[in-house]
């Protein structure tokens, strides 16, 4: 059975092809595209999803006529009608003459990170800036969870003092167990949810609400209010919600923001990130985001006694606060996929089709869903790329360099999905090198030089470097750097301490576990700084011809594609 995935949302669009049970191919428009967060409000503006129904249709063979099954998704929950009529007019693909169902927002949402999770039951906590309106999903959406609101069966709290009919989703609270969903509870509202109120301040701090890593990553460089500035609590005891306010900030929040604004006036420089006030909002905001957090999930696992958790929406990005609620909230496992965003909403839609048939296989993480190029070095050649070495001890050639201080562009096989580099489609170097954080940011990558990176460790070493060993194989979880480790491995050590770590088993890709561990003899460290391939304002790299262009802007050493050394004509 074929089953095609679509999200058709505000800034990250997305296709997923599901074949007999398995997630064989899913891709971001904007790797396609090359224009970054290209989805219908945002990058192109467009609707069709043409380019990426044909990337997954093509990689596969097969086309769009021998589509089983099409489940989608739309941001505002719009009818068929209505999304078939706005695809015509951009001249899209039209798939309704095959049978189709549609999916609620934050319920595509809680399929994928449940259906690719290793567990048979689990609680879902769904969590982001703004899902889609609840008014509509009975109307225009299909599933258990449109079915449940219909008769009753779900609790939707306002969050906002006035009921509104622009109302969205802003968290949502699921079971699955005994092979059945239960939509258990729904928050709504206007402006004031978590994902709202933390894109709002990134939108202040960095001009773009869709920044919130960047606050993240900046929390860390100051101490947080010790009284609530941006929450408040709310709702029946037995079932309180937490909600910001635009209109009725506190006065210790008004004063901060006008004083940043004041700063930012002023100073245009990267140093306006150092100043007192900006860390102290942003670490402010973290910490009260993660205490929110904890208590949501806290209520879910006492409302449903399940021993799972997992999280998706935007704001599960947050790695922080998800190793808080690990931690904190009861639950003894919990999983976020590597897509927790909207472009993970066609992989949800995906398997949600193949699991209403029984097709679905569960219990691996399919993290990489792009198409293996053969790459041309002619190609590379033309746009100033000179091959310089290949062999069988390739991989010694690439640990020395990097040991020696180099950067290598890292290319290999089908591209990941999801924000985050996991090894195919990466900068790597070395983390033993302090100096190295400055220059990735600055040179390499063009961005904040406050922003960290994430090492790559192999798991069975995990315990002498960190002091706890989730199974980070996403980056989604946090743990501190062990402190007789923090001067060994400086560039991947976070100014907390932390790190957002990824680790590598060998089956999850055994060409980067090959070159840790060669890395490691090498060194005695088994750890690489791992950071995307891609600049600032781009999308992660998709080709080989893309992977090019990135590393002669970027000004590395090297560029590595399956297994062959390149490197750039001015740098040979």
């Amino acid at each position: 059975m074929k089953v095609l995935g679509l999200g058709f949302t505000h800034h990250e669009c997305s296709a997923a092809l599901v074949i007999d049970g398995e997630l064989c191919t899913a891709i971001a428009r904007e790797r396609v595209t090359r224009i970054k967060r290209d989805g219908k409000s945002w990058g192109s503006g467009r609707l069709d999803l043409g380019s990426a129904i044909q990337y997954c249709l093509q990689s596969n063979d097969i086309e769009l006529s021998d589509i089983d099954l099409v489940v989608y998704h739309h941001v505002d929950h719009i009818s068929p009608t209505e999304l078939q009529n706005l695809l015509a007019t951009e001249g899209g693909l039209d798939f309704f003459s095959l049978p189709s169902i549609v999916l609620p927002h934050h319920f595509a949402h809680a399929c994928c990170t449940f259906y690719l999770s290793p567990f048979e039951e689990a609680a879902v906590l769904v969590t982001d800036g703004a899902g889609g309106p609840p008014n509509l999903i009975t109307r225009n959406c299909s599933g258990p969870e449109a079915e449940a609101i219909a008769q009753g069966l779900t609790v939707i709290q306002n969050i906002d003092p006035e009921p509104s009919a622009s109302s969205c989703e802003y968290e949502s609270f699921y079971s699955f167990r005994e092979g059945k969903w239960e939509t258990l509870r729904k928050t709504i509202g206007i402006i004031d949810g978590i994902g709202a109120v933390y894109s709002r301040v990134s939108s202040l701090l960095f001009k773009d609400g869709l920044d919130s890593g960047k606050t993240m990553g900046l929390s860390s460089y100051g101490t947080p209010s010790a009284n609530p500035i941006f929450f408040e609590k709310a709702g029946p005891e037995e079932m309180p919600f937490f909600r910001g306010s635009r209109n009725n900030p506190s006065s210790e929040r008004q004063d901060l923001e006008k004083r940043i604004k004041e700063i930012y006036a002023v100073n245009n420089t990267p140093l306006k990130y150092e100043e007192p006030e900006v860390t102290y909002y942003a670490a402010s905001l973290q910490k009260e985001t993660e205490d929110v957090l904890v208590e949501y999930a806290r209520w879910l696992q006492q409302k449903t006694g399940l021993k799972n958790l997992c999280l998706c929406g935007g704001v599960a990005l947050n790695c922080v606060a998800n190793s808080r609620i690990w931690e904190e909230a009861g639950f003894e496992q919990v999983f976020v996929p590597p897509c927790p965003g909207d472009d993970g909403l066609a992989i949800g839609c995906a398997l949600y089709g193949a699991a209403l048939h029984n097709e679905l296989k569960i219990g691996k993480i399919p993290v990489f869903g792009g198409r293996t190029y053969h790459h041309d070095p002619a190609e590379l050649a033309e746009i100033g790329l000179t091959r310089v070495f290949e062999g069988e001890n390739v991989y010694e050639v690439i640990a020395q360099e990097i040991a020696k201080g180099a950067v290598i562009a890292w290319y290999q096989e089908g591209s990941e999905f999801g924000p985050r580099a996991l090894g195919h489609r990466s900068f790597l170097a070395d983390p033993r090198r302090g100096e190295m954080k400055d220059y990735l940011n600055l040179t390499v990558k063009n961005r904040e030089n406050f922003r960290p990176f994430a090492p790559v460790v192999l798991e069975e070493q995990v315990l002498e470097y960190f002091d706890q060993d989730y199974p980070s194989y996403c980056m989604s979880f946090v743990a501190r750097v062990r402190e007789d480790k923090q001067a060994v491995v400086p560039a991947i050590t976070h100014v907390d301490g932390t790190a957002r770590y990824q680790v590598l088993r060998q089956e999850h890709n055994p060409q980067l576990h090959k070159l840790i561990s060669i890395f490691a003899k090498q060194t005695g460290v088994p750890i690489l700084l791992n950071t995307s391939l891609n600049r600032a304002g781009e999308p992660l790299v998709e080709t080989p011809l893309d992977a090019g262009l990135c590393a002669i802007k970027s000004s590395v050493d090297y560029l590595v594609i399956d297994g062959v050394i390149y490197q750039p004509v001015e740098r040979g």
